[in-house]
């Protein structure tokens, strides 16, 4: 039950001053930033630490790379404030406006390549993801995006070039935040002692009581019988790293942490942080550049930044990333304080049916559903889809672009994600009815972009052995695709040309079908048995779940369900007689579209691991095909029977290359790397 009550509690102290710089003007220029910037609550500061130029005599055009802090102060009583959860209870300075901050880097090109389009890259649990590699041999820089990274996490620890976000704890010494939260623990190998919210990751502080009173459990898989395990018998050592107003928390059990077993520790808390400030400040960063500013002081600053004229704006997330962008999209962060549009288009990768614990009471932003971990955490939760649906369960007619139907600030969509998410993250639900009997109706604005025989990662294209799964990772090259379609993204916003089609499976054309018979069995459109190879007994099932009267209002979990019947309709895409998916049907690489092995999007446990009947987290699979008939242990076909040498082999994939580059999936630019990918094959004809 979260309660606000007597109990002592840590206070953050309030942010530093602002640094004065030494002239006259700049004391002129700050004084009047701070009056007018916490008059309308937003960016107030943005204080430069680094500068670094990236320049290469093999281009004719430059990077400049500029790191530091925004500070921001937000208005409670602003209206577009009211989402942000428990605002009401965060410190407030003198003028009565929430002061946090929050680790900043921009990338400018040069003038001779800006495009006009920034696109601002949601960081992974505080590292860049999908944005551009090394400089300049990704090609993505020629392209003059301009970027821009913010901290939005609390719970990390600071180190290894992470991007914080440092918000203030809700709540007061007088009458601190309570309530009771739980963290799901699983190792890979047996260990005394594990951190509960993840490697460098941070937690919340238990109070006397929840200290004293915690339970833990543990079982094997998700439907198992929880087995307490005595208070005396497991302890919890707190631990405050420097600069940081979360604890980490360790988990140290007597008998050990067993490989695999899902150990459910429950305790009462205090001083939950105020997470949504890190969406706040995505929108306030953004809105800053985008419109600019009539506080001189502020323009000084942004000035400083020397950013080129900017006419678009792109989100971009992969996997947490990606399921922020749909959170912030439904909490109606796209329109700004003044009602402006925030972003223009938004690309949500390997992101799922999900949002996750990014704004609500002792949230978790590192949490993600699965079917082995985290089941029934507040992450995968209606509405599923972009445009309205109706929830089977509460009646209620919802769409994550509601809000930003209601204030005429909707964007363009991209969503796109492989056929891992359909068997690990709900994927089929973003397009489909929430029952999955019927697929969903797809605005205008919204397009979706399946990538066929992939895991969550993208791989190289070089198969290589097996390690936490049974079967050797999926080793399918995938990124290009994404970062193919994010240029066509700019080029729909800026020059409106229409994008590549939508591609992905659907319930009308027979290609997304349910995992599993009624009888329990693998339905054979989703995956042919193969001799020797342990399939999936299951998949991720997104469920209904009741987390108490105060969820759906103010984002507080009250009841922590443990089970759930209420489930949502699920399926994935159908397989082909060698158990690849379809190129009709999904984006599919030319690695499995001219195959020489299954590509499956599942993988399971391995044994080594614990808990080998359940689906390996986030990961798929590769099973070679054998190279003659004579001997063969499977239906599949072999090399033999597809490819008369390993010349026919090469024309084929460069054909199938060429087609995904004309259906405008693939840039130009990559075709290279997949051809590289194939040459390398030659030993499978020796």
């Amino acid at each position: 039950m979260n309660k606000i009550n007597n109990k002592p509690a840590k206070v953050p102290k309030p942010m530093s001053n602002l640094k004065f710089r030494s002239s006259l003007q700049g004391c002129i220029c700050l004084f009047f930033l701070v009056l007018t910037a916490q008059a309308s609550g937003e960016v107030t500061r943005i204080e430069i630490t680094e500068r670094e130029t990236l320049s290469s005599a093999a281009v004719d055009y430059q990077y400049e790379v500029i790191t530091g802090i925004m500070h921001f102060a937000l208005d409670p009583n602003a209206q577009g404030n009211g989402a942000v959860a428990d605002i009401q209870y965060a410190p407030r300075n003198g003028a009565g406006l929430i002061e946090f901050s929050a680790d900043f880097q921009v990338m400018v090109p040069s003038d001779n390549i800006a495009n006009g389009s920034l696109m601002y890259i949601v960081n992974n649990r505080g590292r860049p993801s999908g944005g551009p590699g090394a400089f300049p041999d990704d090609p993505m820089y020629a392209r003059g995006f301009t970027y821009l990274l913010t901290g939005w996490i609390n719970e990390l620890e600071a180190g290894n070039g992470r991007l914080l976000l440092n918000a203030p704890l809700v709540g007061s010494e007088a009458q601190p935040i309570t309530g009771e939260v739980r963290y799901e623990v699983i190792v890979g190998r047996q260990t005394e002692s594990e951190n509960i919210a993840g490697g460098g990751h941070l937690a919340y502080e238990p109070t006397a009581l929840g200290f004293a009173n915690a339970t833990l459990t543990h079982r094997v898989n998700q439907l198992d019988t929880r087995l307490p395990i005595e208070r005396s018998q497991f302890d919890l050592a707190v631990a405050w790293p420097e600069g940081r107003n979360q604890p980490l928390v360790t988990l140290g059990v007597d008998a050990g942490l067993q490989p695999g077993h899902i150990y459910e520790l429950i305790y009462e808390a205090k001083n939950p942080v105020l997470a949504g400030a890190g969406m706040a400040g995505i929108r306030d960063s953004v809105a800053l550049i985008r419109h600019g500013t009539d506080n001189t002081g502020l323009a000084a600053q942004l000035e400083d930044l020397d950013l080129p004229a900017i006419e678009n704006t792109i989100a971009l997330g992969n996997s947490q990333s990606g399921r922020l962008l749909r959170l912030f999209l439904y909490d109606g962060f796209n329109s700004d304080l003044d009602g402006q549009q925030v972003f223009d288009g938004v690309i949500p990768v390997i992101a799922g049916a999900g949002y996750g614990m990014f704004n609500n009471r002792f949230a978790m932003p590192t949490r993600t559903n699965g079917q082995h971990e985290n089941e029934l955490f507040p992450n995968d939760f209606f509405p599923f889809s972009y445009g309205l649906s109706l929830d089977p369960y509460t009646k209620r007619v919802d769409g994550i672009l509601r809000r930003a139907m209601e204030t005429n600030t909707v964007p363009k969509v991209m969503h796109i994600q492989t056929s891992n998410e359909y068997w690990i993250r709900g994927g089929s639900l973003p397009h489909t009815d929430p029952l999955g009997t019927a697929d969903a109706d797809i605005p205008d604005n919204v397009r979706f972009y399946s990538i066929g025989g992939s895991q969550h990662g993208s791989g190289n294209g070089r198969p290589r052995a097996a390690t936490s799964g049974q079967l050797p990772p999926n080793p399918n090259m995938w990124a290009p695709f994404s970062t193919s379609l994010q240029v066509a993204m700019h080029e729909w916003l800026a020059d409106g040309k229409a994008p590549p089609a939508s591609r992905y499976p659907s319930v009308a054309d027979g290609t997304l079908v349910p995992s599993h018979l009624a009888s329990g069995e693998i339905n054979p459109k989703a995956w042919n048995p193969l001799p020797g190879i342990n399939h999936p007994k299951d998949m991720y099932r997104v469920a209904y779940a009741e987390y108490g009267d105060q969820w759906d209002e103010d984002r507080v979990i009250s009841i922590h369900p443990r089970s759930s019947d209420s489930l949502y309709g699920v399926l994935v895409p159908a397989v082909d007689s060698n158990n690849n998916d379809f190129p009709q049907s999904t984006i599919l690489p030319p690695l499995t579209q001219v195959p020489l092995a299954t590509f499956t999007p599942w993988n399971l446990r391995n044994p080594a691991t614990g808990a080998e009947t359940e689906l390996a987290r986030l990961a798929g699979g590769y099973i070679p095909f054998n190279r003659l008939r004579a001997g063969a242990s499977d239906s599949r076909n072999t090399v033999d029977d597809l490819y008369s040498s390993f010349d026919d082999y090469l024309s084929k994939y460069e054909a199938a290359t060429d087609r995904l580059i004309e259906e405008r999936y693939l840039l130009p630019e990559f075709k290279e790397a997949y051809m590289e990918i194939a040459r390398a094959n030659r030993e499978v004809f020796e």
